[in-house]
C-alpha cells in the first residue's frame, strides 16, 4: 500500500531509527484509527495513527502494555518511547507485531476457549497492579462508547436499531442491566481492563494465544472484561452457552470468580452485544463503506435473541459449575429444608414394608410391568434409586444426546394410589405429555424453604384425573391430594409408579424439564435437583438411595481441576480413569491391564484378599481410638518392633509419612531442646509445614521459598553423577557433611535421611557416608532419624529396613506407605529415652492413629510380608531385574547407571553425558501403550522408578524387560 506522505515523513524524522529506510506495509483494519503493519528486513510492527492527538490517552495505553509486559504474555510492546506529532494534528505510535492468525479464523477447541479465558485473566490481573493516579482515572472513565458502566447512555439510540424484535430485545436488557447487575458492578472493585477481546485481537499462535489493541481500556470491574470476551467467542457456537463454560473455568483457574461475578455474568453479556448492536447501528449509517464495522453483525444480533430467550439460572448454574461451586446457588438451602422441615407422605405406606428396585446398566431388574408387579409383592412400596445410571431411556422423549441419569425417585405403587402434596404449594404446571417415554401427565408445585427460597416438586406418570382436578395458580395444603398413579395407557407406558423430583428450578423448560440428565451433566443436573429421598424418607436398605453415578474419564477430568487444587498432579499426558487393581496390575475403565511399577503403597498387591478380609472383620467388630484397651495396636506395636534392632522399642502411629515425620521433627526437638536441622539436597520427607521445611526436594523448588535458618541442607552423597565418585566419594560426602554442620548457627535437633533417596532418583547413599554423618550428629548433639517411609517392610530385600543397608542404627525410625497397602498407616518408633522426652506433661493423641481397624491391617501386611518370604523374593527379582537392564547397555548407551536394592530400583539414563530427560518421558508413555506403567524422578526427571507391588512376579518382569528394550530402540 502507499502511505500517506505526511505518514511516511514523520516516520523517517521520528521512527527512522527503529524502522529504517527500507519497508513494506499493509493497511490493517480498525474500528476509529488507522493501522499499517511495517516489515522492515525481519523485523515486524505495527504503526498506529490517530486523528486525535489525546498523548495523555496514548501515553496510558503504552504504559500499561509495559506494566503488563512478562515473558509468557504475547501482548505488543511499544518501541518508541515518544508519541510522533504530525502537521496536520495527528499523532503516531508504534508497537510490536504478533505473529498468528485472528481467532476469527479459526474454529476454536475446547483447550483454546480454555486458554482464552486464561489469557484475558492474566491480561486484567496484570492489569490490576498498574499505579492509576486521579488523572488516569479521568482518562479510563472519558465518555466512551464501548464502557459498559456508561451502557445505559446507548438508549437514546435504540432507534438505531431496524429489527423490531432486536430492538426490543437491547431494551429488555439494558432495563435488567440497569435495575440487577450496574448496583453490584458499583460496590466492585474497578481497575484497568483491556475490555476488548473480540475475535480480532484475539491471535492465535502455537507459542500460545496473544491479546492486541488495548485502545479500549475502561476502569471497570475485571467481570467486564470476561464478559466481552465471551460475547465474542461464544457467537458462532451453536450452543452458545456451553461454548463459554471452558473459556470462564480457564479465567476462573488463573484468577477465581466469585459467586456474585458470575450471578451478574450472562447479563452483563447480554449488555455488550446490546453495545456492539448499538454501536454498529450507529457508525454503519455514518459511514456505510467501512467493512470493519460490520464484522460480527450477522451473528451478534441472533446471539442477543438466543440469550435473552435462554434461562439465566441454567446459565448460571452451568457457569457455577464451571468454577467448581455448587451448581445451583438454591441448592443448599432447598436440601436443608428436604432435611429439616415436616413434610407429609407423597404416597399411602401402610407398615412402610419397602424395597428398592434397580434399573441400572447391566442390572437383572425387570423393568416390565408383570416383573415389577411381582417383586412388590408383600410391599407397600418399591423405590427406584435417585442418580442411578439406567438404560431405560429411549425413544422421542429423549431425543438429543443422550439422557440416562435419572434425577428424581421412583414410587412403585398399583394404579390408581393417591398421590399427595408434601408441602404448602402453589400449581406452577399441569398437562398431559402423553408420548411413549414421557409423563403421561404431569404436575408441578412451586413452593418456599423457610429462608424464602422458591423450590418445586415434580410428580410424573399421573393419571389423567389431575387435569380435571388442578389448575395453575391453585393453592394446594401439605397433605393434599395431587393426582393418582395412572396406568400403563396413561402414563406413558411404564410399570405404574410416580416419578417424584425436587427441582431449585425449572430452567425455562417449563413442563418439559429434564427428568433424566445427560450423563455428561450428571454434576450440574444432580444440583438443579436434589434428592427427592430427603424429603420423601423411604429406608434405604443395605445401600443408599442416591446411587452416585460415575462421571466418566472426560467428566472426571473436568471435575477434578475446579473441586481439588490444581497442584494435585496427574500421571501420564493421558491421565487413566482406574479402576480395579488385583496383585500387581491395575484396570483401567475400559478393561485394559497395566503392571504396575509405580506404587509401593500396595506393598503386598492391590485388593490382597488376605488384608481385605482383615480390615474388613475387624470393621464388622469395632473402631475406635486408642483411649480404650485393645489386643490390636499392642500385637502390632510388638510385632513390628520385633523387625528393629534395640533399643528401638516405644511406637507411635500415625496416618501418613508426612505425620509420621512430622512426629519425628517433635521428638527430636523436645529431646535436644535444639531446632536445628541437617536434610540432603533432593530429600523430600512430606507435605506438612515442618517436613517442608527440612525437604530441600520442596523448598528448593519450584514455589520453594528456601531453606529457613534452622536448616541446612547436605550435599546428596551421589557416586554416580555427584561431585564425588569412585571408592573415596563416601568419606568426601562425609567431609561436605560436616562443613554444612559447621555453617548451622544454633544446637543440632536431627539428621534426617532415606537408606536410598528416592526423590533424587533412587539414590544409593555412598559407602560409609551414612554411618559418619551418623556419627557427626551424635557428637554434635543430635539425633539421628531414618525416614523408611518409601524403603522400609523388606523391600530393599537384603535387610528388612533401608538403613540397616549402612550398618547403621537410628535414633528415630518413621514408616508409612507400605504399613497398610493403601490404608491411611503410618508409625514412628524410637527409643525409651527419646518417648519419656517427649512425655513433658503435653498429652499426645492422634485420633485415629493405632486404631483397631489400622492396626489390625498393619498386623496383616506385615504377616503377608513374613509369611510369604517378600523380603527374600525382593533380593532375588532386584538382582535378576539389575543384571538384565545393565546387559542392555551394550545395545542401548542411553542406559547410563542401573542402582538399588531389592524392588527399589533407580534406572538412570544419559545422552551425550546429560540427562536423558525427554527419552525417560518419551519410554513412559510408550510403555503405558504397552500395558506397563513406569514413573520418573530426580532433579533432571531421567530416572525410572522401579518400586512395584512386592508380589510382583519374575513373569511380570519379562514383559518389563522386553517393553523397556522395544522403547530404548524406538527412542533411539
Amino acid at each position: 500500500m502507499t502511505i500517506d506522505p505526511l505518514v511516511a515523513s514523520g516516520m523517517r524524522e521520528h521512527l527512522g531509527d527503529i524502522v529504517g529506510p527500507e519497508y513494506s506495509t499493509w493497511d490493517l483494519p480498525g474500528e476509529r484509527d488507522l493501522n499499517i503493519k511495517i516489515a522492515a528486513g525481519e523485523d515486524q510492527m505495527v504503526l498506529k495513527v490517530y486523528a486525535d492527538d489525546d498523548r495523555q490517552w496514548l501515553l496510558l495505553q503504552d504504559r500499561a502494555l509495559r506494566h503488563i509486559a512478562a515473558p509468557d504474555l504475547r501482548v505488543p510492546q511499544p518501541l518508541h518511547p515518544d508519541i510522533v506529532g504530525l502537521s496536520d494534528g495527528r499523532v503516531m505510535r508504534l508497537v510490536s507485531w504478533l505473529d498468528g492468525e485472528p481467532w476469527s479464523a479459526i474454529e476454536p477447541s475446547e483447550a483454546e476457549a480454555e486458554a482464552l479465558g486464561a489469557l484475558v485473566a492474566r491480561v486484567d490481573r496484570r492489569l490490576a497492579g498498574m499505579q492509576v493516579s486521579p488523572g488516569d482515572e479521568e482518562v479510563l472513565q472519558r465518555p466512551f462508547r464501548w464502557n459498559m458502566l456508561q451502557a445505559l447512555e446507548l438508549r437514546r439510540s435504540l432507534a438505531a436499531i431496524a429489527d423490531p424484535d432486536v430492538r426490543a430485545a437491547c431494551e429488555w436488557a439494558l432495563d435488567e442491566f440497569e435495575h440487577h447487575a450496574l448496583p453490584i458492578l458499583a460496590s466492585m472493585t474497578h481497575q484497568p481492563i483491556h475490555n476488548d477481546a473480540n475475535e480480532n485481537n484475539i491471535i492465535v499462535h502455537p507459542d500460545g494465544l496473544g491479546l492486541i489493541d488495548f485502545g479500549d481500556l475502561v476502569l471497570a470491574p475485571r467481570v467486564v472484561g470476561l464478559a466481552t470476551a465471551i460475547a465474542y467467542a461464544i457467537a458462532p457456537a451453536p450452543d452458545p452457552v456451553r461454548a463459554a463454560m471452558p473459556l470462564i473455568r480457564g479465567y476462573h483457574m488463573q484468577w477465581p470468580l466469585s459467586p456474585v461475578e458470575l450471578e451478574i455474568l450472562w447479563p452483563l453479556v447480554r449488555i455488550r452485544l446490546v453495545m456492539s448492536v448499538i454501536n454498529a447501528a450507529e457508525q454503519i449509517a455514518a459511514d456505510p463503506e467501512n467493512a470493519y464495522l460490520l464484522i460480527s453483525q450477522d451473528v451478534v444480533p441472533r446471539l442477543l435473541l438466543t440469550l435473552t430467550q435462554a434461562s439465566d439460572y441454567l446459565a448460571l448454574c452451568r457457569a457455577r459449575e464451571a468454577c467448581g461451586y455448587d451448581p445451583s446457588p438454591r441448592a443448599r438451602d432447598v436440601r436443608h429444608h428436604l432435611r429439616t422441615a415436616p413434610a407429609r407422605s407423597v404416597l399411602d405406606l401402610g407398615a412402610g414394608r419397602s424395597a428398592w428396585i434397580d434399573w441400572s446398566v447391566g442390572s437383572s431388574d425387570p423393568r416390565d410391568p408383570y416383573g415389577v408387579t411381582a417383586m412388590m409383592a408383600d410391599l407397600d412400596v418399591l423405590a427406584g434409586h435417585y442418580a442411578e445410571d439406567r438404560d431405560v431411556y429411549r425413544g422421542d422423549a429423549f431425543e438429543g444426546e443422550e439422557r440416562t441419569v435419572h434425577l428424581g425417585l421412583d414410587l412403585f405403587q398399583p394404579a390408581g394410589s393417591k398421590v399427595y402434596a408434601p408441602y404448602d404449594g402453589v400449581v406452577e404446571i399441569v398437562e398431559a405429555r402423553p408420548a411413549v417415554g414421557d409423563y403421561g401427565h404431569v404436575v408441578i408445585l412451586r413452593h418456599r424453604t423457610a429462608a424464602g427460597t422458591p423450590f418445586w416438586t415434580l410428580y410424573g406418570h399421573l393419571g389423567p384425573s389431575v387435569l380435571d382436578d388442578l389448575a395453575v395458580g391453585d393453592d394446594v395444603t401439605a397433605g393434599a391430594l395431587i393426582g393418582v398413579i395412572g396406568d400403563e395407557d396413561h402414563n406413558g407406558a411404564w410399570p405404574p409408579h410416580v416419578h417424584v423430583q425436587v427441582l431449585t428450578d425449572l430452567c425455562g423448560m417449563g413442563g418439559e424439564v429434564y427428568g433424566v440428565a445427560p450423563r455428561s451433566e450428571t454434576t450440574l443436573w444432580r444440583s438443579i435437583c436434589p434428592n427427592p429421598n430427603l424429603m420423601v424418607g423411604i429406608p434405604p436398605g443395605d445401600g443408599a438411595s442416591d446411587a452416585h453415578p460415575g462421571l466418566g474419564r472426560e467428566g472426571i477430568a473436568a471435575q477434578r481441576r475446579v473441586r481439588l487444587s490444581r497442584n494435585l498432579s496427574l500421571n501420564f499426558r493421558e491421565p487413566l480413569h482406574i479402576v480395579r487393581g488385583e496383585g500387581a496390575y491395575l484396570f483401567d475403565a475400559d478393561g485394559r491391564s497395566y503392571l504396575d511399577l509405580v506404587n509401593n503403597v500396595a506393598h503386598v498387591g492391590h485388593a490382597n484378599p488376605f488384608v481385605t478380609a482383615a480390615a474388613a472383620s475387624q470393621m464388622a467388630t469395632l473402631n475406635t481410638n486408642t483411649r480404650f484397651l485393645h489386643d490390636a495396636i499392642i500385637e502390632y506395636a510388638r510385632s513390628l518392633v520385633a523387625t528393629l534392632p534395640d533399643p528401638l522399642s516405644v511406637a507411635f502411629f500415625v496416618n501418613s509419612g508426612s505425620e509420621a515425620n512430622d512426629l519425628a521433627i517433635r521428638l527430636a526437638q523436645a529431646h535436644t531442646g535444639a531446632r536445628g536441622w541437617l536434610s540432603l539436597r533432593h530429600a523430600y520427607h512430606g507435605h506438612t509445614a515442618s517436613v517442608v521445611d527440612i525437604s530441600p526436594y520442596k523448598f528448593l523448588g519450584r514455589g520453594g521459598e528456601g531453606a529457613r535458618d534452622h536448616v541446612r541442607v547436605a550435599e546428596l552423597p551421589d557416586a554416580y553423577r555427584g561431585e564425588h565418585t569412585g571408592p573415596g566419594a563416601g568419606a568426601a560426602y562425609a567431609a561436605d557433611f560436616a562443613t554444612a554442620l559447621s555453617t548451622l548457627e544454633q544446637p543440632l535437633a536431627a539428621f534426617i535421611s532415606e537408606g536410598i533417596v528416592s526423590t533424587a532418583g533412587q539414590v544409593t547413599l555412598a559407602d560409609g557416608f551414612l554411618k559418619d554423618a551418623y556419627r557427626q550428629t551424635r557428637e554434635s548433639g543430635g539425633v539421628c532419624i531414618a525416614d523408611e517411609v518409601q524403603i522400609g517392610l523388606g523391600r530393599v530385600g537384603e535387610r528388612f529396613w533401608g538403613f540397616e543397608l549402612h550398618d547403621v542404627v537410628p535414633d528415630v525410625v518413621t514408616m508409612g506407605k507400605p504399613l497398610g497397602n493403601g490404608h491411611p498407616l503410618a508409625a514412628v518408633v524410637t527409643t525409651p529415652e527419646i518417648a519419656e522426652s517427649f512425655h513433658n506433661g503435653m498429652e499426645y493423641f492422634n485420633t485415629f492413629g493405632g486404631n483397631p481397624v489400622s492396626a489390625t491391617i498393619g498386623q496383616a501386611v506385615l504377616d503377608y510380608v513374613l509369611d510369604r518370604r517378600l523380603q527374600a523374593h525382593a533380593a532375588d527379582l532386584g538382582e535378576y531385574v539389575k543384571d538384565q537392564v545393565r546387559g542392555m547397555r551394550s545395545s542401548h548407551p542411553l542406559i547410563g547407571d542401573v542402582r538399588g536394592h531389592g524392588l527399589f530400583l533407580g534406572i538412570e539414563l544419559m545422552r551425550d553425558g546429560k540427562p536423558a530427560t525427554q527419552e525417560v518421558s518419551d519410554i513412559m508413555e510408550f510403555a503405558l501403550r504397552r500395558g506397563v506403567m513406569l514413573s520418573s524422578d530426580g532433579p533432571a526427571n531421567n530416572v525410572f522408578k522401579i518400586k512395584p507391588p512386592m508380589v510382583v512376579q519374575r513373569e511380570d518382569m519379562y514383559l518389563f524387560l522386553e517393553v523397556l528394550d522395544e522403547a530404548l530402540r524406538a527412542v533411539r
